[in-house]
Order: structure tokens, then C-alpha cells, then sequence
């Protein structure tokens, strides 16, 4: 078990968390991955390892207690089935709700586990803001796997989701051990590297040259990632974008 301790900017006397950039949203990740793992390593982090040794949550000294549902169906307002929820109820408020929903999930092991860290991030990051704010209740789904890509106007609704998904990428595929973990699988499947020094990664290692970056040799490499760090091959590639660790036009 793990008591997952995270601190961040917040806006007084709301305790809402600021706008952060990318970078640290995955530093805090990656603290929280090493506090539930007891170190770094490319391995996969499912849902069912996440939730058992995840007990409490301290976050800017706020402390809950995460009460997990992965047997029940999730529906948002509309009663539209949705993969996940994060909910808090003042009249419980030593608890924070995280739900997973079978029906939408299914038996992708690699959706639960996105899906779970996603959850993981509305409680670190929006948790301590409702009771901060005296909410009575809050609520954030996930509908599908679409959402894990946050687009619309720059709202608090907006920032809250892109603070969920940079927090699911960076636990699940931190920048500097996937960058680490790339760079020794690379030659297995003929992808050329190249200099590259405007990155989130390990510093002076290389990077894709994604200008000579073969169809089948992403699909390879990517496919490989994956089975890694137990997540999707899109999963994957959004990571490695993000973390600017592909140069030039790269995948389709």
C-alpha cells in the first residue's frame, strides 16, 4: 500500500489548480508513479496494481481516501454509459469516488489502466478544490478513450481534463523512461536516431528521425512500447509527440 503525497499552485480561497504547463503536471506524475511503485522501471502499471496500492491521498495536505468501483456501470447526466467517473460528496468528505465501468472497458486491460490513472488525476488535482470550496458534490467522466485528447475553449472544465490526461501519460509512460526505453529498443526494429536536444526526455540522448521513419518500422516499435508499459500503440504515439522525442513529420 501507498500513502501518495503530490503538492501544487493552487488559486486561493477556491483551492483550484492553476493552468500548469505539461512539464510539471509529469513531474508530478512521475512522483506519484515512484510513490506507488517504489522506484522507476518500464513496466506496465494496470489499473488493479494502481488501485490496491493507492490507500490515501495527502494533496496540498488535504488527505483523502480513494473508494474504488470497478464493478458497477458508469452513466453521465444524460444517462450515457461512460468509462469513468471522479466524484466527491461533502457528505463523505474524508473520500473521493473513482469508478471504472466494466461495460465500456470491457477486457482492455490497457483502456482500464489510461482510464484508471485519468480518474487518479481528477482526485489529485480537482479533489482538494471541492473541499477547499465547501461543494457539496462534483463530478468529471470520461466518456471513451476520445477523451483522453482535451479540445474545446480554454475553460476550467478544459484545463481540469488536460490536467487528468498529461497526469495519465506522464504515470503511465513518464518522459524520461519511455525516452530511455525507446532509445534500447530502437535498433531492434531498424528506426534511425538522431541529435536532438528540444525534448522532455533523458538529456543528450537521441530522439526519432521521423523523416526516415518506415510504416512498418513504427508499427513495430510502437507495438513494442506498448507491451512495455502495458498501454495502447496510440497511447504510445501521442506520448512520444508530446514529449518531442520524433523530429519531422513523422506517423500519419
Amino acid at each position: 500500500m501507498a500513502v501518495v503525497t503530490a503538492t501544487f499552485p493552487s488559486v486561493s480561497p477556491t483551492g483550484e489548480a492553476r493552468p500548469l504547463a505539461a512539464s510539471a503536471i509529469w513531474s508530478i506524475a512521475r512522483d506519484v508513479r515512484r510513490q506507488i511503485c517504489g522506484g522507476l522501471w518500464p513496466k506496465p502499471l494496470p489499473a488493479d496494481t494502481l488501485i490496491r496500492r493507492v490507500e490515501l491521498l495527502v494533496i496540498n495536505g488535504i488527505r483523502f481516501e480513494p473508494v474504488w468501483d470497478c464493478g458497477n456501470e458508469v452513466h453521465d447526466e444524460l444517462g450515457r454509459p461512460v468509462a469513468g467517473a471522479c466524484e466527491y460528496d461533502s457528505d463523505s468528505p474524508q473520500n473521493i469516488y473513482l469508478s471504472l465501468n466494466p461495460a465500456v472497458i470491457g477486457d482492455r486491460s490497457d483502456l482500464a489502466a489510461s482510464t484508471a490513472a485519468h480518474e487518479l488525476g481528477h482526485a489529485i488535482f480537482d479533489g482538494p478544490a471541492s473541499v477547499i470550496a465547501c461543494r457539496s458534490k462534483s463530478r468529471h467522466v470520461t466518456p471513451d478513450e476520445a477523451h483522453f485528447d482535451a479540445a474545446g475553449p480554454k475553460n476550467e472544465e478544459y484545463w481540469s481534463e488536460y490536467r487528468a490526461n498529461e497526469f495519465m501519460g506522464g504515470l503511465l509512460a513518464p518522459p524520461d523512461l519511455l525516452h530511455r526505453t525507446m532509445v534500447m529498443r530502437a535498433g531492434e526494429f531498424g528506426v534511425t536516431l538522431v541529435n536532438g536536444s528540444d525534448h522532455a526526455g533523458k538529456p543528450g540522448y537521441p530522439v526519432i528521425d521521423g523523416r526516415r521513419w518506415g510504416m512498418a518500422e513504427q508499427d513495430a516499435l510502437l507495438d513494442d512500447l506498448a507491451g512495455i508499459f502495458g498501454v495502447s500503440p496510440s497511447f504510445i504515439w501521442v506520448r512520444l509527440r508530446k514529449y518531442r522525442l520524433v523530429t519531422g513529420q513523422g506517423r500519419a
